[in-house]
């Protein structure tokens, strides 16, 4: 029985970076999604015990306040719970695909790295889908956070200025939603990009003539 070398040869540096990149991402976006897809599939225990709790404390806010932010926020995940899980759920799942073939790009075995090369930009493009539809998802979530958190401090004291009120009341909504657009640009598009650059022609081809050069 003939058993096939490993192919151990050594990738060209941009391909290799593409790869590492792709690992990476993939491991923290599918654990972030396979969490939070969990805990939507119990999402009214959750909800309790994080209420229960407490939010942390950040800049220095009321805790009143992050409590009042907290339970807006799950109110406007509520209705959208079901789909988003499972969005979640496919989402995760594409990410360990992308993990997966990424780590055989790095360390292939006895697989040719030209198919894997396909799964993962394939891969990687259907997480870039699925990471816009969640962040679709997560900006109206922001939004209504952001319109609280300016009703909120609009009562404080130091807020009663007209000027200073406007200014609250129109920044919060917007900031934290382009907090959120800006989080789904980056990470989407990165996998986008990473998607586009192993389906290229160039990057098919390099893997191919590695391949013939390890088989021959």
């Amino acid at each position: 029985m003939t058993v096939s070398a490993p192919r151990s040869g050594s990738l060209p540096g941009h391909i290799r970076f593409a790869a590492l990149v792709a690992c990476i991402l993939a491991a923290l976006t599918g654990w972030a999604s396979l969490n939070e897809a969990t805990e939507l599939a119990h999402f009214y225990e959750v909800r309790s015990q994080h209420l229960e709790k407490g939010p942390p404390l950040l800049l220095g806010n009321d805790p009143a306040v992050l409590q009042h932010l907290l339970e807006t926020q799950y109110q406007a995940l509520e209705p959208m719970r079901e789909p988003r899980a499972a969005l979640m759920g496919v989402l995760a799942v594409a990410c360990a695909f992308v993990f997966v073939s990424a780590l055989r790009m790095l360390r292939p075995g006895d697989l040719p790295r030209g198919a894997m090369g396909r799964m993962l930009g394939r891969a990687a493009v259907t997480v870039a889908v699925l990471r816009t539809i969640d962040g679709a998802q997560w900006a109206v979530v922001a939004r209504r956070v952001g319109v609280t958190l300016a009703q909120t401090l609009a009562q404080r004291p130091e807020y009663q200025d007209p000027s200073a009120a406007e200014a609250v009341t129109t920044v919060a909504p917007w900031l934290a939603l382009g907090m959120t657009v800006a989080g789904t640009t980056l990470i989407a598009g990165t996998f986008a990009v990473i998607g586009q650059f192993f389906r290229s022609e160039s990057v098919r081809q390099a893997l191919v003539t590695q391949d013939g050069a390890v088989d021959g």
